[in-house]
């Protein structure tokens, strides 16, 4: 079995940035970059160290998910058969980065593995962000229905289990279009919370 030989390309500017989404692609190739595309779709390993992120949009205020490379204008490629020149002729590669004996650059598997780690602990870093900002935006969105059913129910109801029947009762006795809205509000809140003893309305009122 080829042992790796890992050397650096220098990337054509604009060639990092996420290549198109392709929905034949496995997930795990959804947001490659356009560099990496052609260099697999051509045969070859390549690992290009980067980071997520998340942005939101100026005009819709949408989150969107973005991955930038940590070493802009540089990825490493595997060339176990010492194919370089068909590796040149890949859309988006330059050059090799040449060493003192004026060859390509050959990296020690330890400066890889090295910075496939620094790009695992970003990636736990990002994944908690995230984690973290929708338990945010999932409880904000809670309170907002909550203080939704309060202008809607009647009203002196306190926040206990045990009134459960009285606002079910409550509930039963406003006009359908009304208890619609509700019904669905309080259907939103048990999916967001994701727990069944807050059936109905038990902590809403």
């Amino acid at each position: 079995m080829n042992r790796s030989r890992w050397y650096a390309i220098r990337v054509a500017p604009g060639y990092q940035r996420m290549a198109a989404v392709d929905e034949r692609l496995p997930e795990s190739r959804r947001m490659e970059s356009i560099i990496e595309r052609n260099c697999r779709k051509d045969g070859f390993d390549i690992f290009m160290p980067s980071f997520y992120t998340e942005l939101r949009h100026p005009r819709t205020k949408k989150i969107i998910r973005r991955r930038f490379p940590f070493l802009v204008g540089y990825a490493f490629v595997d060339l176990p058969r010492l194919n370089f020149e068909e590796l040149r002729r890949v859309d988006g590669v330059v050059c090799f980065l040449r060493g003192a004996n004026y060859g390509p650059l050959e990296f020690p598997d330890g400066t890889i593995e090295a910075l496939y780690f620094a790009e695992h602990e970003r990636r736990q870093t990002f994944l908690y962000e995230q984690h973290c900002r929708n338990e945010n935006d999932r409880h904000e969105q809670i309170q907002h229905l909550r203080g939704q059913l309060r202008k809607i129910l009647p009203k002196g109801r306190k926040a206990r289990a045990s009134m459960v029947e009285q606002a079910e009762r409550a509930i039963d006795s406003l006009s359908p279009q009304i208890k619609e809205r509700v019904q669905k509000i309080i259907s939103e809140l048990n999916s967001l919370t994701g727990d069944a003893d807050v059936a109905n309305v038990k902590q809403a009122v």
